[in-house]
């Protein structure tokens, strides 16, 4: 294999449209580019992704990665034909870690069945209430939480024929800026990160995790060059994760197209800097030039310097010693075979994962036959990383189940009084005692948005409040008549929330994976 072809082993890099232009294929051609990472944007008719990725795969001359960002809940990419999975927090909201390894295990084999062989999942990171990216991404807030958890999905993923990704490293939950925009700094000395965020990767690392992601956060603690983030840096890739965690697996850069890079080194020379220090493959999910000159970029360091040639040899080795699991055979059925095999487990998963907060005596359950109002959020992307298709039909499934329901939307984003404006053009015709749904989306990240619903409850202290994203709103209001929490906006999630408000089912018993009492009155240590 020629020099080229080898630097192109390094790169994961994404295409716009359902379709890989001719200009795409023949980078990926020229280069022999090692894996491809698909969107929503690339997927449409799932069932045709699989001759996508061959065609792929040809140009290419050799197996690929395939991957994907399928973590469940609020991120996920497969929105139609198979499995709306629960999310991280949902499946810690049930209690129980068997169901987070039986939902990997079924997530790994849809993803087979399509013919992506690595998913960029869990997400290891211990949340905190402020942080604007992550919420119920994580499985909780403590490192032992998301060890419980993250630790059996990943054995799931990987029994279901795929290879897990923990991310992000060495921990991204506890910075407050969104790496998608800027860089965030995590201030912690290397006690607290070895004893806290490092945790669960220790964990994930000695469960046969095959491979971690980076994060885009600068660690003082680890690192002496200033502002230079965990992805870019010899003393986090090698010297912590390398040698004083033991990992032989890969290491994958995030997206090296997000603000935290872009904004301060740029993705050819962050592609440079992340090899050096580390890194076996760069992730640049988006645009093809930037792809190429990262590639071109890689190819002249290795020319010009011994030291990147030994970097190269030791990634090729481990990228073939992973390949080469890629290629076992896997089963014959189909995506919606295997969907319909898996439906009883979601559906139950996401029963379970409906946590109740509080409720005072005679709220729940909502008669169905009785008129009542909801007030609901519109179900929008908070970060880049998010896909909100499948969460737009709030009002519809309320109506479906509550036939006497009237409803409304809002601006989550919004000012109280623009919320309070449209609740009481909802509110107006109403009959005063009808109950009333409160619908929340991160009030707790959305001054407006809480200062609105605690307006609405003064007036309509029976309200029930559902937390249809992170749970932490709900410990903004203890003085709404209930609180419920979903942990998450897909379909799925909405209907066991109704089946619980009804009565048609009991709520999840599990203990609640993070404290709501959080929520407004602590903030990161970080910038």
């Amino acid at each position: 294999m020629d020099l080229k072809k080898q630097i192109g082993q390094l790169f994961v890099v994404g295409y716009q449209g359902l379709e890989p232009t001719p200009e795409f294929l023949e980078f990926v051609h020229e280069w022999g580019i090692g894996g491809i990472i698909v969107f929503v944007r690339n997927i449409g008719d799932p069932q045709r992704l699989p001759a996508v990725l061959r065609t792929l795969a040809e140009a290419a001359g050799q197996v690929q990665f395939t991957s994907i960002d399928q973590e469940g809940g609020l991120v996920m990419r497969i929105l139609s034909g198979g499995s709306l999975f629960p999310g991280a927090m949902a499946l810690a909201a049930t209690g129980r870690p068997e169901l987070a390894e039986q939902v990997g295990a079924a997530m790994g084999r849809e993803l087979r069945a399509l013919g992506i062989n690595w998913n960029l999942a869990p997400v290891l990171d211990i949340n905190h209430a402020q942080n604007p990216g992550i919420g119920a991404r994580s499985f909780g807030e403590t490192p032992e939480q998301v060890a419980r958890f993250g630790v059996p999905f990943i054995r799931g993923l990987q029994q279901g024929g795929v290879l897990a990704c923990a991310k992000h490293f060495p921990g991204l939950g506890h910075a407050r800026a969104d790496t998608h925009l800027r860089l965030p700094t995590i201030p912690y000395d290397r006690e607290r990160l070895q004893t806290f965020e490092l945790v669960p990767f220790r964990a994930a690392i000695e469960a046969g995790v095959g491979a971690i992601m980076t994060s885009h956060v600068f660690f003082p603690a680890f690192e002496t060059t200033p502002n230079l983030p965990a992805t870019l840096s010899r003393a986090v890739l090698t010297d912590l994760l390398r040698h004083d965690m033991g990992f032989e697996g890969l290491v994958i850069t995030d997206d090296l197209e997000m603000g935290a890079i872009t904004e301060t080194y740029g993705v050819p020379e962050a592609a440079r800097l992340a090899f050096l220090a580390g890194a076996d493959l760069l992730l640049i999910c988006h645009d093809l030039g930037r792809e190429r000159q990262a590639a071109e970029t890689l190819l002249a360091e290795v020319q010009a310097n011994p030291e990147a040639r030994r970097r190269l040899d030791a990634s090729l080795a481990r990228i073939e010693r992973a390949r080469r699991h890629l290629a076992a055979p896997i089963g014959t059925a189909t995506l919606a075979e295997l969907a319909a095999r898996h439906r009883p487990l979601i559906e139950k998963t996401h029963r379970q994962a409906v946590l109740v907060s509080h409720q005072r005596p005679g709220v729940l359950p909502v008669s169905v036959g009785r008129p009542c109002l909801a007030f609901c959020p519109q179900i929008a992307s908070l970060v880049q990383v998010e896909e909100t298709h499948q969460g737009d039909g709030l009002l519809a499934l309320i109506k479906e189940r509550l036939p006497g329901a009237q409803g409304a939307s809002f601006d989550p984003r919004g000012t109280a009084d623009e919320i309070v404006a449209e609740f009481e053009a909802l509110a107006a015709p109403a009959p005063a005692d009808a109950p009333l749904l409160l619908f929340t989306y991160n009030a707790h990240l959305f001054d407006g948005q809480a200062k609105a619903i605690r307006r609405i409850l003064a007036r309509r202290p029976q309200a029930i409040v559902v937390a249809v994203r992170n749970p932490y709103d709900l410990g903004l209001f203890p003085e709404a008549g209930a609180g419920l929490a979903t942990f998450g906006f897909r379909t799925p999630a909405l209907r066991a929330c109704l089946d619980v408000l009804t009565g048609a089912a009991a709520p999840g018993q599990g203990p609640w994976p993070v404290d709501l009492a959080l929520a407004s009155h602590t903030s990161p240590a970080t910038t």
